[in-house]
C-alpha cells in the first residue's frame, strides 16, 4: 500500500510560516537555522518528481539575490558610522540625492547590516522554493475551490505537460546521439519530433477527458449571484484598505465586511459549480500539526524576542514537519515482476 502524501496546502502553510518569520528580522542565528531546517526537511521528504528540483533552483536564486544585495549595500548606501574596513572611490551625486553616496568608507557595521538583509532575502526565497519542492502542484490545484475550477483545469494540464515536454527534448537528443548525429544546432530536427509528440499527447489527453465525461454542470443563476457577491467583497476590501491608508475611521468595519462577503461569495459560487472529485485530498492529523507549528512560529516571532530560547524554539518549530509528514511518493520507473 502506498503511503499518502502530505496535503500541499499544509506544505505551503509551513513555507509561508518560515517566510513570514524571516521577514520579521529574527536575527542572523535564527535566519541560518531557518535555512538549515528548510534544507533538512526538503532533502528528507522530497520525491523524485520534476517539481522537487525547485529547491536547488531556489538556492541559486537566493545566492544571486544575496550577492546583488551585498554589492548594492557596499557600493551604494547611506553612510553608517563605525569601524572602517576599507574605502572605495567616491562618485559625487546631485544635491537632490543628499544622504546617499556611491563608494566611500565601508564599515563593519555597514557590512553586518547588509549581510543580514541579504540573508533575509535568501531565506525568503529558500522558504518558497522549499514549499514548491514539497507540495505536489497537481494535487494543490485539484484541491482549489470550485469557483476556480476552470483555472485549475488549465493549470493542471500545463503543469502536467511541461515535464513531458522537457522529457521529449531529452528523448529526441538521445535518439540523435544514438544515430551518430553530432550537429549541435539542429532546430528543425528537434522541433518537428517534439511538436508532433506534443500534439499527439494533447489529442490523447482530450480523448481521455472526453471518454471520462470530464466537465462540470453549474447553475447560471447561482454563478451570477456568487460573482456579484465576490465583486462586492473586492470593492469593500478596497474601500477598507483605502480608509486605512488615509487614516480615516471605519477602515476595520469596511475590511471586515469585505472579508465576510468574500467568504459568502466563495460558498455560493462553490455550490453553483457541481463537479466530482477523483481521489480527493485528505486533511488529517499530520496536516493539522504542520499548520499549528506554522501558526506558532509566526506568533512566536511577533514578540520580537531574540533570546537563545526563542531561536531554539524557531528551529524546532521549523524542522517539526520532518517528524510528522510522510515522505512524498516516488516516481515509478519500472515494472514490478
Amino acid at each position: 500500500m502506498n503511503q499518502r502524501s502530505l496535503h500541499p496546502f499544509a506544505w505551503w502553510s509551513w513555507g509561508i510560516g518560515i517566510a513570514i518569520t524571516a521577514s520579521q528580522s529574527p536575527g542572523t542565528p535564527a535566519l541560518i537555522l531557518l535555512c538549515i531546517s528548510a534544507a533538512v526537511v526538503v532533502f528528507s521528504k522530497k520525491s523524485d518528481q520534476p517539481w522537487a528540483k525547485a529547491f536547488s533552483i531556489g538556492i541559486r536564486l537566493g545566492l544571486i539575490a544575496f550577492v546583488i544585495r551585498m554589492i548594492i549595500g557596499v557600493s551604494l548606501s547611506v553612510p553608517i558610522p563605525g569601524n572602517t574596513l576599507f574605502t572605495l572611490p567616491t562618485i559625487p551625486l546631485p544635491d537632490w540625492m543628499a544622504g546617499i553616496r556611491i563608494g566611500g568608507p565601508v564599515t563593519s557595521e555597514r557590512l553586518s547590516i547588509t549581510a543580514t538583509e541579504g540573508l533575509t532575502f535568501f531565506t525568503l526565497i529558500l522558504a518558497i522554493a522549499a514549499a514548491s519542492a514539497l507540495a505536489n502542484p497537481k494535487q494543490g490545484l485539484r484541491a482549489l475551490p470550485g469557483v476556480m475550477h476552470q483555472a485549475g483545469v488549465a493549470l493542471i494540464i500545463a503543469t502536467t505537460l511541461i515535464p513531458h515536454f522537457v522529457m521529449s527534448i531529452q528523448r529526441v537528443k538521445q535518439a540523435r546521439r544514438l544515430r551518430g548525429d553530432q550537429q549541435r544546432i539542429a532546430f528543425r530536427k528537434i522541433a518537428v519530433p517534439i511538436f508532433e509528440d506534443s500534439l499527439q499527447r494533447a489529442i490523447n489527453l482530450g480523448a481521455a477527458m472526453e471518454s471520462r465525461g470530464y466537465g462540470f454542470n453549474d447553475s447560471a443563476t447561482g454563478r451570477r449571484f456568487g460573482s456579484q457577491i465576490l465583486l462586492s467583497s473586492v470593492v469593500a476590501i478596497t474601500i477598507g484598505i483605502s480608509l486605512f491608508l488615509a487614516a480615516i475611521n471605519g477602515a476595520a468595519i469596511a475590511f471586515g465586511f469585505g472579508i465576510a462577503l468574500l467568504a459568502v461569495g466563495l460558498v455560493v459560487a462553490n455550490k453553483s459549480t457541481k463537479r466530482t472529485r477523483y481521489r480527493p485530498q485528505i486533511w488529517k492529523g499530520a496536516e493539522w500539526i504542520v499548520l499549528a507549528t506554522s501558526i506558532t512560529l509566526i506568533s512566536l516571532i511577533i514578540y520580537k524576542n531574540q533570546s537563545t530560547l526563542t531561536t531554539s524554539a524557531i528551529f524546532i518549530l521549523a524542522i517539526s514537519p520532518i517528524f510528522v509528514a510522510p515522505k512524498e511518493k516516488q516516481m515509478i520507473t519500472g515494472v514490478k515482476l
